[in-house]
């Protein structure tokens, strides 16, 4: 399988997003190291089918094949030792619920090789896209796209690390076309500011990123949800949802292209 999923543009796009946590599919390899019984928690459900309308609109998308446990190319690879907090680590050794997931640490050449095979081809898909935008655009968008439930009560949270990944104009066109569909919209709540590909790339010269983070209750099923693998969803919620998303982004796209 491959890692990394680049779905392209017909013509150059100013406009590019990233999915990096949303497969949930793992290797035989963690698969083999893995406890038993150990549940996979918080990936974000369903996403690749949400936004799977992008390509019609000439979006570029760059979607990770591999699940965040596997490595979680949204981290610093400077992070690679870290055995802390899933938050802060490139591998995670827990889960978002704090269950251990390995039978036994994993060995450095475990390590390098999710880093060799997964890791560094999706951040070369994701480069690659941006530069080649970048010849032909003077400004290049990249929206980072994601799922939560606890973090805050927001149908939409944008992460622009504190305004430092992007301007405000930016902003708020995202921000009202949003809300022009009636989603609930909050900026950099606490644990949704924006991950590694927000900071990193929006330092890259005429790039500008948010994190767009959408809330399972406003596309996977109003209800509770705890520690569980998402295996249904609400389909009459889901496809009305990704309807108010294409108009959301078609109406970006729109603002942005030059």
């Amino acid at each position: 399988m491959e890692a990394v999923i680049v779905e392209r543009s017909t013509s150059p796009s100013a406009v590019i997003v990233s999915i990096p946590h949303g497969s949930s599919d793992i290797t035989l390899e963690m698969q083999s190291n893995m406890k038993e019984n150990v549940l996979l928690t918080n990936n974000d459900w369903f996403l690749n089918s949400l936004y799977d309308f992008l390509y019609k609109l000439d979006i570029i998308k760059v979607s990770a094949n591999y699940s965040r446990y596997v490595i979680d190319v949204n981290r610093s690879i400077n992070k690679k030792q870290t055995l802390g907090d899933y938050t802060e680590s490139l591998i995670y050794h827990k889960t978002t619920f704090g269950q251990e997931i390995y039978e036994n640490p994993l060995s450095s050449e475990i390590i390098n090789n999710r880093i060799k095979t997964i890791y560094q081809p999706f951040h070369s898909c994701l480069l690659d896209g941006i530069n080649n935008s970048l010849r032909v655009k003077s400004k290049v968008y990249l929206f980072d796209l994601h799922s939560f439930y606890v973090q805050s009560t927001a149908d939409i949270v944008l992460g622009t690390c504190n305004g430092k990944a992007c301007s405000s104009e930016l902003i708020n066109i995202v921000y009202n076309s949003f809300v022009s569909e009636n989603f609930s919209v909050k900026i950099d709540e606490k644990g949704l500011r924006g991950g590694f590909i927000v900071s990193n790339y929006s330092s890259i010269n005429n790039v500008e990123a948010i994190q767009i983070e959408i809330r399972y209750t406003a596309y996977i099923e109003d209800r509770y949800f705890g520690e569980e693998e998402v295996i249904h969803k609400n389909n009459e919620l889901f496809y009305k949802t990704q309807e108010r998303l294409i108009r959301v982004f078609k109406n970006i796209k729109e603002m942005l292209d030059d």
